[in-house]
Formats: C-alpha cells, sequence, structure tokens
C-alpha cells in the first residue's frame, strides 16, 4: 500500500507515461490532450470546467510529490500541465479540428516562450508552480483562439 502513492503520483504527472517520450514530451502530452478532446462528445462547458479542476487539483499534488521524490523542480517528464493547459485552451472552442488545432499551437508557443505573467507563475512553488504557468497559458491561448475566430470565422 505504501507504494500506491508514489505509483499514482508518477501515472497522474505523466499522463500515464506520456511524459517519458523522448521527443518534446511537452507538446506530446498537449497533443494527447487534443486527441482526448477531439474523440470525446462535445460537453456542456460546465462538465468540462468539473473535469479540468479535478485533473488541476490532482495534478497539481501529483506533481508536487513526484518532483519533491526526483529532487527536480519541474522536470520534463511531468506533462499533466500540458494536458491541462490544452484542455483550458479548447474550453471557449468550435469542438472541430481547425479550431483545437489553432488552440494547440497558440498554447505551445505561449508555453515554450512564458511572456509576462506566465514566467512569473512559473516560479510558484511546488505543484502549484508546475501547474499553474501551463494553465494561464491555456487560458491565453483560449482567449486568442476565440478572438480570431470571432475576426475571421471559419
Amino acid at each position: 500500500m505504501k507504494n500506491v502513492l508514489p505509483f499514482l503520483d508518477r501515472m497522474v504527472s505523466t499522463v500515464f507515461g506520456i511524459g517519458y517520450s523522448p521527443w518534446a514530451p511537452g507538446t506530446m502530452g498537449s497533443l494527447a490532450a487534443l486527441a482526448f478532446w477531439l474523440i470525446l462528445p462535445t460537453e456542456t462547458a460546465s462538465r468540462e470546467v468539473l473535469g479540468i479542476s479535478v485533473v488541476s487539483v490532482l495534478g497539481i499534488l501529483s506533481s508536487g510529490r513526484f518532483s519533491a521524490r526526483l529532487g527536480i523542480v519541474d522536470p520534463g517528464i511531468i506533462v499533466v500541465d500540458e494536458f491541462v493547459g490544452q484542455f483550458i485552451s479548447l474550453l471557449w472552442t468550435k469542438h472541430d479540428i481547425i479550431h483545437g488545432l489553432t488552440a494547440f499551437l497558440f498554447f505551445r508557443i505561449l508555453d515554450i516562450f512564458k511572456l509576462g505573467p506566465i514566467r512569473w507563475a512559473e516560479q510558484l512553488p511546488g505543484g502549484v508552480g508546475i501547474m499553474a504557468d501551463d494553465m494561464l497559458a491555456g487560458l491565453l491561448a483560449g482567449v486568442l483562439t476565440s478572438v480570431i475566430y470571432r475576426i475571421v470565422p471559419v
């Protein structure tokens, strides 16, 4: 029983091993969220927010413990933050591949370059810092996606 929590922390933090991808694990975590979103039936916003909230809390707790166990502040194998951030970016989008890919691109750009408050959020301690920058990047990517498709409707 003592080994169950570390195992669960690793599974949540790495999104069931996706974080061990040898090529761009953060991008793989985002792609996993996009693929999952695409196969999910269209949900009400309240259900999506509930799902994101539950995974966010699990991500904060698990990634904080897992990174502490590894002795690394924000190891690359933790991708639950990208998974959640990507889902946040998809909250306000039309449920189709074009809107999904646009949100994906905005999210990846914001996550990689970490402009302004995104960089600040990354400095928060433990699991909160691991998750907060990507959650904020997801929020901004969702806003950008919504704005661009209001200007240029597709």
